[in-house]
């Protein structure tokens, strides 16, 4: 199952395994995953592997860990619809510390001080002299508006 040998690192080797796990729906959203103990036996690695591999998954929104509980698979989040208008740019990037914290929900704001780590934030900008949006790239759904008849 690990291939030493690949040049991937051993912890991304798991999350990848894990991840396969939850997208071929053997760990369904809400479901507490294996102990840490229980993976490092499953893959035949070390703890700290392990736990290097959730972090992965954490970042990338795929589990979150509840102290003293475990981890357990994130649910899919609700994407809200947003319409592009034609012309418009949408760029992609990080978020900064403040908007991690402004766009973050009040459960993230109490268990991670702000949006996990990893989400990126979507940044519409419509066209000269228009307000620029950033929205989370996790709870959205883009449509771009059609080109206006005549162009």
């Amino acid at each position: 199952m690990i291939d030493y040998s690949s040049g991937v690192p051993v912890y991304r080797q798991v999350a990848a395994a894990i991840r396969d796990d939850i997208t071929a729906g053997r760990y369904r959203p809400g479901a507490w995953l294996p102990s840490e103990s229980q993976l490092s036996q499953k893959y035949e690695v070390g703890r700290d592997t392990v736990r290097d591999a959730l972090a992965h998954l954490r970042a990338e929104g795929r589990i979150t860990t509840v102290r003293k509980r475990g981890s357990m698979v994130a649910s899919e989040p609700t994407r809200e619809p947003h319409h592009i208008p034609h012309g418009a740019r949408v760029i992609t990037r990080m978020p900064t510390p403040d908007e991690r914290r402004d766009l973050a929900t009040s459960a993230e704001l109490r268990e991670f001080g702000g949006m996990p780590e990893g989400v990126p934030v979507l940044e519409v900008v419509p066209g000269p002299r228009k307000h620029r949006k950033v929205l989370r790239g996790d709870c959205v759904e883009l449509i771009v508006e059609d080109a206006p008849s005549g162009e």
